[in-house]
């Protein structure tokens, strides 16, 4: 391949990478906001861009799961969920944040930007890693909605009769 067209497609999946994180972390500032302001009003939009959108998604991820929790959303499936979430946001960062290198015969790579590194700071940028970001992308979505579609159904906790004894403790 030409370096030209090797340059072309280091940069096609970085920002494929790039849009999927963003459409998770999309769903997480949702479902935090709507958590909280519920229906939808001004004050939905108003939390969601004073204050959500202004803080980290490792944040954004922790109060998912603090909300999860609270809400004593299934643990296992919380977790299989924050594994999908944090591969996406992992790669991100690594996208982000690492610095591409052109070594000899190999592909244009990421690597992490320190003097010293291993095979483990080192990112190949190819189709399979975005195949593999595509279904972490799409398990963590399906998981934040399926969590969303179950307070937004039955209530949060704070909304169902009888609940009170279980918030106290």
């Amino acid at each position: 391949m030409e370096i030209e067209e090797e340059n072309k497609e280091f940069h096609r999946i970085m920002g494929e990478i790039l849009t999927m994180a963003l459409a998770v972390e999309s769903y997480l500032e949702f479902f935090i906001v709507n958590y909280f302001v519920k229906p939808q009003t001004g004050k939905t939009h108003f939390l969601n861009d004073s204050i959500i959108l202004k803080i980290g998604f490792d944040r954004k991820i922790q109060l998912f799961k603090d909300i999860c929790k609270r809400e004593k959303f299934d643990k296992e499936v919380l977790e299989k969920v924050l594994e999908y979430i944090n591969f996406v946001k992992d790669t991100r960062n690594k996208v982000a944040h690492w610095q591409g290198e052109k070594m000899f015969d190999k592909p244009i790579r990421l690597r992490k930007r320190t003097s010293f590194t291993t095979k483990d700071d080192i990112l190949e940028l190819n189709d399979s890693l975005s195949r593999e970001m595509d279904e972490n992308r799409l398990k963590a979505i399906k998981g934040i909605r399926d969590f969303y579609l179950k307070y937004s159904d039955e209530g949060t906790i704070d909304e169902r009769p009888g609940n009170w004894d279980v918030i106290i403790k």
